[in-house]
């Protein structure tokens, strides 16, 4: 899979939640937020400081450290999970 964490998409970039590659705490915390693996995620403004997000119709700001441990894929790629909620690939992080 050619998943890249999520501080390494330019903003306007919809993504999919592909894996959260990190402890159990930092986990449930994305897992609360609604990053669940095949939700899609919209990139507002991002880099390698953290990350400004929209994800199931909520804006979050998410510190480097988080945001590195997100582990997205193209949306409208073929690879990864795809979200149960979301009917079409092509889904807008809404």
């Amino acid at each position: 899979m050619t998943s890249k964490p999520l501080t390494e998409y330019p903003s306007g970039t919809i993504v999919r939640v592909a894996d959260i590659d990190g402890g159990q705490k930092a986990r449930s915390r994305m897992l609360a937020m609604g990053m669940t693996p095949g939700c899609p995620v919209e990139v507002l403004s991002g880099g390698p400081t953290g990350c400004r997000v929209r994800v199931r119709g909520s804006e979050v700001v998410l510190c480097c450290g988080l945001a590195g441990k997100i582990l997205a894929v193209e949306n409208d790629s073929n690879e990864g999970p795809h979200c149960d909620c979301c009917p079409e690939t092509q889904a807008k992080a809404s």
